[in-house]
């Protein structure tokens, strides 16, 4: 049912595009065609009795672009059909499961009031312990259609002053029963200030109604949050919110905390940057309810000439509001690109992850290694590219443990 409305939505969305007048000779539109062929030694990251299977990759695609007069749109959509030799139990080529895609439109950019529509269709997994392990598909994954419309209206207070009342409508539907499906209404009053060339401050208060598949997660939220933005000069910015929320669950139940959030930029030279950040708030997960999510990082960027290389520490932490369970990670990540020449590329990407993950049935520890590389290929509208991949997962339980290989050969042309 929430799939039709996703659907009834975009198309609500399509025909503003179609009522409004347009100049077509503007639209970019963009058909492409991949194959890949793909060796995994370990597809069910087993400790013992390990499987190996060759796995083929047909994804046809079309994305489009419009940027005129009061329309902005940007669209994508793909089918991406994984194909096993051996295992056929686990191809994807089912329409719920290959679909793939994005949507972004902005109407009346510029006016007092503003239109967004945003929408994607992706593949992700239910459970918030294996959302690292992208690359493979037996872990337990669902489609997922998320769509948010935004109305927006501003209002002129004074030359520095103005006030914003918006609007949101966000769903999201799990193709797979497992996951919880939801609706959510919020509404909001914002009050901007300029006061000086260089800061930005405002107050924000949001009232959510949240509608769950689950009946427990039902609820009602308040945010009361103030903030702004900080130009220090021509190297360093500084984003930074604060605030308190209240949750009202239906059935009686309540919590609340403090949500911040804060983004500091330095730019070091022309080819170095760093930033750092840390946000502290309530996420609606796939499976396990709503968790107080926390959530820091620092990254360095670096991108002399031919080279691009960014390094990030990071920590996360989720604790299930209404389940007796707490997950923590923390780690480090490193990806190197380099251009060989005009049309050949190379690359490497590198990881460190702990993980302890605490509930009222096991208390696991979790030593995970990561390390890849890519080459490339690009000739005019055709892109080739072989990569590699190596997982290392060490558990404190047995049974746990795994090592995963895998090597994949891809090609890529635009028409």
């Amino acid at each position: 049912m929430k799939t039709l409305r996703f659907l009834a939505c975009l198309l609500v969305a399509a025909v503003s595009l179609m009522i409004t007048p347009v100049a077509w000779s503007a639209i970019d539109i963009t058909p492409r065609f991949s194959l890949a062929q793909e060796y995994n030694d370990n597809i069910f990251l087993r400790e013992s009795n390990r499987e190996s299977d060759w796995i083929t990759t047909i994804e046809p695609g079309l994305s489009l672009g419009y940027n005129q007069r009061s329309i902005d749109l940007a669209l994508d959509y793909s089918l991406r059909y994984r194909l096993y030799q051996n295992n056929t139990s686990e191809d994807q080529d089912q329409f719920r499961d290959v679909q793939r895609g994005s949507a972004n439109l902005l109407l009346f950019r510029g006016r007092p009031f503003t239109l967004r529509t945003t929408g994607t269709i992706s593949r992700e997994t239910l459970n918030e312990r294996d959302r690292d392990l992208e690359y493979n598909d037996t872990v337990d994954r669902s489609t997922v259609y998320r769509l948010s419309v935004t109305p927006e209206y501003r209002l002129r207070l004074g030359p520095t002053t103005s006030a914003i009342f918006g609007y949101s409508f966000n769903l999201v539907d799990y193709a797979d029963r497992r996951g919880d499906d939801y609706i959510e209404h919020q509404g909001r009053v914002t009050l901007n200030r300029n006061l000086t060339a260089n800061l930005d401050i405002w107050a924000r208060y949001q009232y959510t109604v949240h509608d769950n598949d689950d009946d427990l997660e039902d609820y009602d939220r308040h945010a009361a949050t103030v903030g702004g933005d900080y130009r220090l000069g021509a190297r360093t910015t500084l984003s930074a919110t604060v605030g308190r929320t209240w949750i009202e669950y239906d059935l009686g139940d309540e919590t609340d905390s403090s949500i911040w959030s804060m983004d500091l930029s330095y730019r070091l030279s022309e080819a170095i940057q760093a930033t750092l950040a840390y946000s502290q708030d309530f996420t609606m997960t796939a499976i396990d309810g709503l968790s107080r999510t926390r959530e820091g990082s620092f990254t360095l960027v670096y991108t002399p000439p031919k080279v691009s290389a960014r390094t990030q520490l990071f920590w996360r932490e989720l604790d299930y509001q209404r389940q007796n369970r707490i997950d923590e990670s923390y780690g480090v990540r490193l990806l190197i690109d380099r251009q060989l020449g005009r049309s050949l590329t190379a690359g490497m990407n590198a990881g460190y992850e702990h993980f302890d993950n605490k509930d009222s049935a096991t208390d696991e520890q979790i030593h995970r290694y990561t390390l890849g590389g890519t080459l490339g290929y690009e000739y005019r509208r055709f892109n080739l590219s072989l990569s590699y991949r190596h997982r290392y997962n060490d558990s404190d339980l047995n049974g746990r443990d795994y090592r995963n290989n895998i090597i994949t050969l891809r090609g890529t042309l635009r028409f």
